[in-house]
């Protein structure tokens, strides 16, 4: 029987009030209001040295910065922050906790239980999930989540494209660009549901290639060119898969690396 990591408290909690709980809408780029409009604004972390504060995706790209929330409905002055302390991550008080923090949470407890898990990073798209492997098939791996088995399908929100999917984890044999899976179905050995057809499918994969070759980066979700700049480099798969397993051994061994021929 196969085993599958899930976690019963790894859903994704939005951002929002601590007192009432009124949720702050995550739009981007299409905002119906300003971060002004909504009552939010970021201050300064001076002084909060304990926080670990981290940059990461809200309302569009941030750096490392302390939100503080007036509510349009209480009133109430609420702070915020992302991180990946552990005691903030799961901070009980209606604190909000995007996909990254989701995402470190199931890795933590995965590698607390020995359990195969790596983490899947889309390029040029601000989001992460993971992957883990079967317990059936050694070289197999499941995507537990809908919506990232089927990350392709989201090419038709209307915020921008993708240009690739990488897996990373500390085991360099585990590291690997999976954009082709990603864009192919169960059936072929893809990991997508088996219920896209091929004319789809093919849609999906000239919309990436045309956001591939943007040198402005504005046909991402995320606005950049990193698609674009291996494509320039000539930087095909297998190449993007060797120098993802050299870093993952060089990581912390030394200030620059270069790709050998091993």
């Amino acid at each position: 029987m196969e085993t599958h990591f899930t976690t019963s408290n790894d859903r994704i909690v939005p951002v929002q009030c601590q007192e009432c709980g009124h949720v702050v809408p995550d739009e981007y780029p299409n905002m119906q209001q300003s971060d002004a409009e909504i009552g939010l604004k970021e201050i300064s972390p001076s002084g909060t040295k304990e926080l670990e504060l981290r940059g990461g995706w809200f309302r569009g790209p941030r750096k490392a910065v302390l939100f503080e929330l007036t509510c349009c409905k209480c009133n109430h002055v609420s702070l915020w922050y992302r991180s990946g302390h552990p005691q903030v991550i799961l901070n009980p008080n209606k604190w909000g906790r995007l996909c990254g923090e989701q995402e470190d949470l199931r890795l933590t407890l995965a590698d607390y239980l020995d359990i195969s898990v790596r983490l899947v990073v889309p390029l040029d798209w601000d989001h992460v999930w993971t992957e883990y492997q079967s317990s059936e098939e050694s070289n197999c791996w499941r995507v537990e989540d809908g919506s990232a088995r089927n990350f392709m399908c989201r090419l038709d929100e209307g915020i921008g494209s993708w240009t690739g999917v990488w897996s990373i984890h500390p085991n360099p044999k585990l590291c690997q660009n999976v954009t082709k899976d990603y864009l192919e179905c169960q059936s072929s050995g893809g990991r997508a549901d088996d219920v896209l057809d091929k004319n789809t499918i093919e849609r999906y994969k000239e919309m990436i290639h045309t956001a591939r070759m943007d040198a402005s980066g504005g046909l991402t979700q995320a606005k950049t060119v990193n698609g674009y700049l291996l494509a320039r480099a000539k930087f095909d798969d297998d190449m993007i898969t060797r120098v993802l397993k050299q870093a993952a051994r060089d990581y912390g061994t030394r200030e620059w690396w270069q790709l050998d021929n091993t």
